[in-house]
């Protein structure tokens, strides 16, 4: 009983806490909203416009992989791997539409 009433007292002082809070807030609030314009982050203009991409690490890999294996062996490497997960995917449908 008394962690509840000691509780209780907590809780009733939050709520006043919080409610001067906002009152204070509104008080100080302007009346009209103004837009602030999004700017983006300083590093993210720095960078080019290929690492500002969705895919930005898939073309990083991309690029690394050009300059150590090739063009000839990254193409071949990303055809192969590509593949090799399709032909994964559609036997794997198979073997499930068998079973059920």
């Amino acid at each position: 009983m008394k962690h509840a009433r000691a509780q209780e007292a907590v809780l009733a002082r939050m709520a006043e806490s919080r409610a001067e809070l906002i009152a204070a807030r509104i008080a100080s609030e302007p009346v009209s909203v103004s837009r602030v314009p999004r700017t983006l982050p300083a590093t993210t203009r720095a960078a080019p416009w290929f690492l500002r991409t969705p895919n930005a690490e898939l073309v990083a890999l991309a690029l690394v992989g050009v300059a150590i294996l090739g063009l000839r062996r990254t193409v071949q490497t990303a055809v192969g791997a590509g593949l090799s997960a399709s032909t994964h995917r559609v036997v794997d449908g198979v073997l499930d539409a068998l079973r059920n």
